[in-house]
């Protein structure tokens, strides 16, 4: 997805004020993928900055986590790998993240990718008008009382309800056009069944809306008792 980028430390050390990554006034193509360490070979999650409209990587962040996200704007932590004398130099870095939202985004739209646990097969999970909410998302760490500890927490909510939470979040991949968290839904007790944590993922693209549709939606939304 395309973003505008700021840095908020320099060699691992914090930086007093963050700092723009490139020169150029055009956004970066972010994207969040997974590679295998060549040393370890293991799996890890990298995000990549590309310069606008070409393959070039200008900045490359390992081990990439999500720390925040609130509308348009969100927090990208992990690992700089610099070149030095003696090395490969590993230092904390944290990016400051906005995306490029396009003109009347008005939101997110999400698909719940699991059902109770159960993967949804992928035609089913496009095709259905009904697996797809339209609302605001956040993401940030708090103690969840349903698991008794801390946790990163996302939240799916629109105008009339709170739609979903994601706990134990993290940003799975990031492409050209949408994302994927993963994490956890807790659901409650019922009968003789327990409490459970069964897996979820959401893939969150923009809510795009015409003028004329938001003044439509606003139209249908319950008047204030005066």
């Amino acid at each position: 997805m395309r973003a505008w980028i700021l840095r908020r430390r320099e060699g691992g050390a914090y930086l007093p004020e963050p700092v723009r990554v490139g020169v150029e006034p055009a956004p970066f193509e972010l994207l969040v993928v997974e590679v295998t360490d060549q040393g370890k070979r293991r799996p890890s999650k990298v995000a990549r900055l590309y310069a606008p409209g070409t393959k070039i990587i200008v900045a490359e962040l390992a081990s990439v986590q999500l720390l925040w996200l609130k509308g348009f704007e969100f927090v990208l932590h992990g690992v700089d790998v610099t070149a030095s004398e003696r090395g490969p130099v590993h230092a904390a870095q944290s990016w400051m993240c906005k995306l490029d939202e396009p003109l009347h985004a008005v939101g997110y739209r999400m698909r719940g990718i699991y059902d109770r646990g159960l993967v949804l097969p992928r035609r089913q999970l496009m095709d259905r008008p009904s697996y797809v909410s339209e609302g605001k998302l956040t993401v940030g760490g708090a103690v969840d009382e349903r698991i008794g500890r801390h946790a990163m927490r996302a939240e799916f909510t629109n105008a009339s309800r709170h739609v979903g939470t994601l706990l134990d979040c993290d940003l799975e991949w990031m492409s050209e056009e949408r994302f994927q968290l993963s994490g956890f839904q807790h659901y409650d007790a019922y009968g003789d069944a327990p409490a459970r944590l069964l897996r979820q993922g959401w893939l969150i693209e923009f809510d795009i809306k015409t003028p004329e549709q938001v003044a439509f939606i606003r139209s249908l939304a319950p008047k204030p008792q005066r």
